[in-house]
């Protein structure tokens, strides 16, 4: 695909240059005696490459066209990121971790309340 896609490109801008090249010609021919055909030679040449060009620029978008088009139904639509191992491990707390969190849960809440206690009992005294 991106082999195309760089061959395309390149392609492209050949027949950039060559159309250019045709315009320049056609301006150094402009007013030519004609009799004197070897002046356009050069412009005739380009011509020849833009039609070359052309030719080859149009087999290679279908050939790229083609090449997406297919790409796309080989590319499915859902992708397996990671496949889990099974049995999955259970991860659990210890009991020594759940006395100690337990222990400063409770204290926590028991400073809690009896602030709210003494706050609730100021309020009232006033």
């Amino acid at each position: 695909m991106e082999i195309l896609q760089h061959q395309t490109d390149s392609i492209r801008a050949e027949l950039n240059g060559a159309i250019t090249g045709v315009a320049a010609a056609a301006d150094n021919t402009f007013g030519l005696n004609p009799a004197m055909m070897v002046r356009k030679t050069p412009g005739t040449r380009r011509q020849v490459d833009v039609q070359a060009n052309t030719a080859i620029l149009t087999q290679l978008v279908t050939n790229l066209e083609m090449a997406k088009v297919s790409l796309r139904k080989e590319t499915p639509l859902i992708q397996v990121i990671d496949k889990p191992i099974l049995p999955l491990k259970k991860e659990k707390v210890g009991k020594l971790k759940s006395l100690i969190l337990g222990g400063f849960l409770a204290g926590f809440l028991t400073a809690l309340i009896l602030v709210f206690k003494k706050l609730f009992a100021g309020i009232l005294a006033d």
